[in-house]
């Protein structure tokens, strides 16, 4: 992949033993974007060439204003400085958050505002029940224009800092080309409340104002206040690159260049960031109803930034006699397929819907919450083989869906090992001798999961690998170690025992794939089934999974 992005960073998904935290309402979220630049910095430069060609995503309101770089208000070199505290009082200073509310009112140079873009996103931000229910009103289309003044008071500033950029041969990598770097992101929400709100409004200049009172209320603008408040800070390590095209890899491989590696490496850090962010702050979750089942369709897609294999919690409000109130509680977990809608439109009542797959829970019915719960895509099985080849074994899944916009696709690294006792004829002497031998095996490939049940998943898998054998007497030859490839295919069973804990087994077939070879990489002209005796063949598997 030319991408490849590890998260590090304390945000965690929220419990879903804790359903009283969660809203049943939805309103769009704005954003203003910025990078944060270290003037002097290794690749500072570049980095700022391309952020304002990132692809901002649909689901957030562009609040970014014509400069979108600013100057790192502290050092890194001094280490009293909290750089959430620094970069907060700076955006105070530069009275960032009024420049965005003035964004919001359509503010003109003689001060002068409208409300012409809240109303427009007020009607944006709609949904079809919304519209359908303005409809049986005498205002119509004048109260989803109302909504507009809520979506204000989600106006948020995303400050990003990308660190210690460096190419692949700065990283002292090789056999790779392009750029890592570390992304840090800070997040703040600007705190437009009701009497900041009717402050503004005294601000308001009516074309029956005289001079004087125009004059009074420029005045009483510049002397206004919005504050913003620190909300989350997020960091991950990116990279971008690709194998040399002078490498194995890099020959089946359509080559970047360097500079569309590093526009790769900008943009993840803006999709990752907001990715990660939307695991923890509530007003980035997207929350609606089942609209279908059969399969299971809910309204949402494009316009709420919905891709492939994003997950959603669903829950059923039902009544709890010993409270006395209606809360949310558990039923089951879904993930949007390929299949996502373009409803980048204001509502008319007949709003297009994506497809969703279920993957945990109960029966699901139309009119249960879904509410956005995005994972890490990250799955660690832990168990035991059993065949000719065994022992314990280990497996990390990734799931590629909202990069590849495959569902339920994964790419796999797989590792393990055995120790077993073999009458073994070794190349290098006339005669066998038996002895516990150590096999180490690794191995990468590509797997689907395809639901059988809501709870029941099969997944089909084909990968290739290397296996090592080492013992007394192969480690004193002069050969030294012995390794073979090997082409593995098979498929595992998973049942849930919680939405992200599950029982799994399988069947695996190990198909040896040219000679023996050994430290050097020469071929022995010889096969690993004929130095170990029949070691090929079916193997089982046992283990615990959990996802992340």
């Amino acid at each position: 992949m030319a991408t490849s992005l590890v998260a590090c960073t304390s945000i965690m998904a929220q419990n879903i033993d804790k359903p009283k935290a969660i809203s049943s309402t939805y309103d769009r979220s704005s954003l203003t974007c910025l990078y944060m630049k270290f003037p002097g910095e290794n690749h500072a430069t570049e980095i700022a060439s391309k952020f304002p060609q990132i692809a901002f995503s649909d689901k957030y309101y562009n609040n970014n204003l014509q400069n979108l770089i600013i100057e790192a208000p502290y050092s890194r070199t001094n280490t009293e400085i909290v750089p959430e505290e620094a970069i907060k009082d700076y955006l105070t200073k530069q009275k960032l958050a009024k420049s965005i509310i003035s964004e919001w009112y359509n503010r003109k140079e003689d001060g002068t505002m409208s409300m012409d873009l809240i109303f427009e996103r007020g009607m944006f931000n709609a949904t079809d029940a919304e519209y359908i229910k303005a409809q049986t009103t005498k205002r119509g289309n004048a109260l989803l224009q109302d909504y507009g003044n809520r979506l204000i008071q989600r106006s948020y500033i995303l400050v990003f800092d990308y660190a210690n950029v460096k190419t692949m041969s700065e990283a002292k990598v090789t056999d790779q080309h392009g750029w890592q770097a570390t992304v840090t992101a800070y997040l703040y929400k600007i705190d437009f409340n009701e009497e900041i709100q009717a402050a503004l409004y005294d601000c308001w200049i009516y074309p029956e104002d005289s001079p004087e009172v125009k004059a009074e209320k420029l005045q009483k603008f510049e002397q206004l206040e919005i504050p913003i408040e620190f909300v989350a800070k997020t960091t991950h390590s990116l990279s971008a690159s690709q194998a040399n095209p002078n490498t194995q890899l890099g020959k089946l491989t359509k080559q970047k260049s360097d500079d569309e590696l590093l526009m790769e490496l900008v943009q993840s850090g803006y999709d990752e960031t907001l990715y990660y962010l939307e695991k923890k702050y509530e007003d980035f979750m997207v929350k609606a109803t089942i609209y279908k089942v059969k399969p299971i369709q809910v309204k949402i897609g494009k316009k709420e930034g919905l891709k492939c294999d994003h997950r959603y919690f669903v829950y059923e409000y039902v009544f709890d006699e010993k409270t006395n109130s209606i809360k949310p509680v558990y039923r089951g977990v879904i993930r949007a397929t390929s299949k996502i809608a373009d409803n980048r439109q204001v509502a008319t009542g007949e709003m297009p819907s994506s497809t969703f797959y279920q993957t945990a829970g109960r029966k699901l019915q139309t009119g249960y919450l879904v509410r956005q719960q995005n994972d890490i895509g990250i799955e660690i099985l832990a168990g035991y083989e059993m065949g000719e080849i065994g022992g314990p074994y280990g497996r990390l899944d990734f799931r590629l869906g909202r990069f590849i916009g495959l569902r339920a696709f994964f790419i796999y690294l797989e590792g393990g090992g055995q120790q077993k006792e073999y009458e073994y004829y070794y190349p290098s002497y006339s005669w066998s001798t038996t002895e516990d031998v150590t096999f180490l095996r690794y191995g990468v490939g590509l797997a689907q999961g395809l639901m059988l049940t809501r709870n029941t998943e099969l997944r089909p898998y084909i990968g290739i690998g290397l296996e090592s054998a080492s013992s007394d007497e192969i480690d004193n030859a002069d050969e030294g170690n012995l390794s073979t490839m090997y082409l593995k295919f098979g498929g595992n069973l998973a049942i849930n025992v919680r939405h992200n804990i599950q029982l799994t087994g399988g069947i695996s077939y190990y198909a040896l794939i040219g000679n023996a070879g050994n430290k050097n990489n020469s071929d022995l002209g010889i096969k690993w089934d004929e130095i170990f005796q029949d070691r090929k063949g079916l193997s089982g598997l046992v283990g615990l999974k959990i996802m992340f």
